[in-house]
């Protein structure tokens, strides 16, 4: 006899939660920052341009333009990796494409016109490759990898002046404290704290490693926000820019890749597969809210309690706040399994939660393959409880793929729609593979030999040229 047991696991009770209010499928792909400038909201895409939304209703951002700068022979479009804004005007980066960046003029969003891109003749760059910036009044800095920080006076912003460069070790992203000193994210070489543009041997600066990879940077009220990649956010007070004070770490479970400020003391932050909230409660860094996106959330954006993620394919918007209703959230929006021989089975564990105040309710769930069924699927969770069910994958002959739809009472997400992937003619998890050997395009130089691994753990990041 086989006996089906149903977890009942409470979970941390959270006052305040994230709601979805809105998702987009936007012109661009690959969004990979946001700026938010009184009600523009300005969002570049690795792929396909620019977009300018409309926020005056914060909850329903709507789309005021797509801006494509053609590249190359005018098939692609040129790159957005961050963005920073005044009033009318918006400084892209792009990496190593046609000089690095665009200046784009958006005091007509509905027509926004490119005015060329940043100078770098005088800092000797030959293939700038340009990542995060930040603008304080009338200057401008932007870090640019190896080749350190490039400042700028921006008092005409459509002709920036070149004003000097900071060398450092791989400059990933940088920020004001105030118009005298700054603060460079230096990748994996931790932070650094200086004086603008300081002649003395006496300036105020240092330096620190962090635990992580810097990845993003805010600076509120003398404290410094870090974001660290796998390591999680960090906090430091830098009221004394010679002997910053490491407050508190959280490790997030992901890549914390952005973060973005409200409420004075509150963080979002983008951590890949969900979005979470943050409170420094003056002592410690504390949970206090999140939602599974299971979108690959690349940005982050907060305007007062509403919060905008930027992914791979999607633009969402939550609200932080009470949750009086039911609201569902799941760990995982794609399921895959491992090579299998016919016949033989594997069980994943799909977490459902209830995080509102209310009873959740669920309704009998689809698949739309025979090879996948569900066990232990509840009729409904209480209010800030979750429940275990067993998604098993049995293989036959077929190539399985398929979705799970999971339905509820849930007002803001009354269905959800979940990947499901089994084994398939090609290449799949646990299939041996061939050796081979590519040149190493960054982190490292020289050829990667497979064969030379053996054994190893190694990550691999693939990208089509441009």
């Amino acid at each position: 006899m086989k006996k089906i047991i149903l977890f009942l696991i409470p979970i941390l009770v959270y006052t305040k939660t994230l709601s979805l209010k809105h998702r987009i499928n936007p012109p661009n792909r690959e969004l990979m920052d946001i700026e938010l400038i009184n009600d523009i909201m300005i969002i570049p895409g690795n792929l396909d341009g620019y977009d300018f939304y409309d926020i005056s209703d914060p909850t329903n951002p709507t789309i005021i333009s797509n801006f494509e700068i053609p590249i190359g022979n005018g098939n692609r479009s040129l790159p957005g990796i961050w963005v920073s804004a005044n009033d009318s005007i918006a400084y892209f980066t792009c990496r190593s494409k046609q000089d690095g960046s665009a200046i784009v003029d958006f005091s007509d969003s509905n027509n926004p016109n490119y005015i060329g891109s940043l100078p770098f003749s005088e800092a000797n760059i030959e293939n700038p490759s340009f990542e995060g910036l930040d603008i304080f009044e009338n200057l401008l800095a932007v870090a640019a990898h190896e080749d350190g920080v490039l400042f700028y006076d921006i008092s005409n912003p459509l002709e920036p002046n070149f004003i000097f460069q900071r060398p450092c070790q791989n400059a990933w992203t940088v920020a004001f404290i105030d118009s005298n000193n700054y603060v460079i994210g230096n990748s994996e070489h931790g932070i650094i704290l200086e004086q603008f543009n300081c002649q003395s041997d006496t300036c105020d600066s240092s330096s620190f490693l962090t635990e992580g990879t810097v990845k993003d940077i805010i600076i509120k009220d003398s404290l410094l926000y870090i974001a660290e990649g796998s390591h999680g956010i960090s906090i430091y007070n830098i009221s004394n820019l010679n002997q910053p004070i490491f407050l508190d770490r959280y490790n997030t479970p992901g890549l914390s890749n952005k973060i973005a400020l409200f409420d004075s003391n509150k963080i979002a932050v983008s951590d890949w597969l969900d979005v979470k909230i943050l409170e420094w409660t003056g002592d410690s860094l504390k949970l206090i809210g999140y939602k599974n996106t299971g979108k690959r959330t690349m940005a982050i954006a907060a305007k007062d309690s509403i919060i905008y993620s930027a992914e791979w394919q999607h633009l969402q918007t939550f609200s932080y706040g009470n949750i009086q209703d039911a609201d569902i959230d799941i760990n995982s929006w794609d399921i895959s399994y491992p090579l299998l021989e016919i016949g033989q089975n594997d069980t994943f564990d799909l977490i459902i939660e209830n995080n509102g105040n209310s009873l959740l309710e669920l309704s009998n769930p689809f698949i739309n393959h025979e090879d996948f069924q569900i066990i232990n699927f509840p009729q409904n969770i209480e209010s800030n409880y979750d429940i275990i069910t067993k998604i098993i994958y049995t293989k036959s002959n077929q190539n399985a793929s398929g979705i799970l739809q999971i339905f509820s009472n849930d007002n803001d997400e009354p269905e959800l729609n979940i990947t499901l992937i089994g084994n398939y003619e090609g290449g799949i998890v646990g299939l041996p593979a061939p050796n081979f050997t590519l040149p190493i395009a960054g982190n490292g130089s020289g050829d990667f030999i497979l064969s030379d691994y053996l054994g190893q753990i190694i990550v691999l990041a693939f990208f089509a040229p441009g």
